[in-house]
């Protein structure tokens, strides 16, 4: 049997990641190929490479993509709770 998937087709190995509305993707997933087989590279977005950070390496592109979308829940559930304990610019008694 051989070992073929659908995605194999595709011909790009950079995809953006974004949230509709926003004007500037999550981040940046680029398929690369490590000791012959594939690996997905997610990062943060940044207009160049040296302004991103990297969010981790992943068997799957889906696996890249849910990990951008966990981190993206959580740094704005982070930042609704900072926003959210404050009033004013004072900390809630």
């Amino acid at each position: 049997m051989i070992d073929w998937h659908p995605r194999r087709l595709v011909s790009g190995t950079e995809w953006t990641m974004t949230v509709p509305g926003h004007a500037e993707p999550l981040a940046v997933i680029r398929r690369l190929r490590f000791e012959g087989r594939p690996v997905y590279r997610a990062v943060t977005w940044a207009p160049t490479s040296g302004g991103r950070e990297l969010i981790g390496y992943y068997r799957s592109g889906d696996e890249a993509a849910v990990a951008v979308w966990r981190r993206y829940v959580e740094q704005q559930s982070t930042r609704h709770d900072a926003a959210s304990r404050t009033h004013g610019g004072r900390e809630r008694g």
